[in-house]
């Protein structure tokens, strides 16, 4: 490459900045691909990720409310009652017997 001087005359780049340079540059062109494919990973990666936390987010609500006090109360009465034969006291069970049964 040929450049001129402020006094005229022409003066030559030596050949090893020249490929120097585009070294550099093919370096830096590389490096910001690398990235770009890196970039993408993670977000595909981010994505599997919020996903993920949104179905444990659902799962520990759902936890959550059998933990409760009302679900334990309610989860013991009706051990109580289907387990135990259990009832309140004030309370008139009634059963029912298919018609075709041998008893009467």
């Amino acid at each position: 490459m040929l450049f001129k001087r402020k006094s005229g005359r022409s003066f030559k780049i030596p050949f090893i900045f020249a490929f120097a340079g585009l070294v550099a540059l093919a370096y830096a062109v590389v490096n910001i691909v690398a990235m770009q494919v890196e970039i993408s990973q993670k977000e595909a990666e981010k994505t599997a990720l919020t996903t993920k936390l949104t179905a444990l987010r659902t799962e520990n609500e759902m936890l959550e409310r059998f933990t409760s006090d009302e679900y334990k109360m309610g989860y013991v009465e009706e051990i109580a009652r289907e387990n135990l034969d259990y009832s309140y006291s004030d309370e008139k069970i009634y059963y029912f017997v298919p018609s075709g049964s041998s008893e009467q």
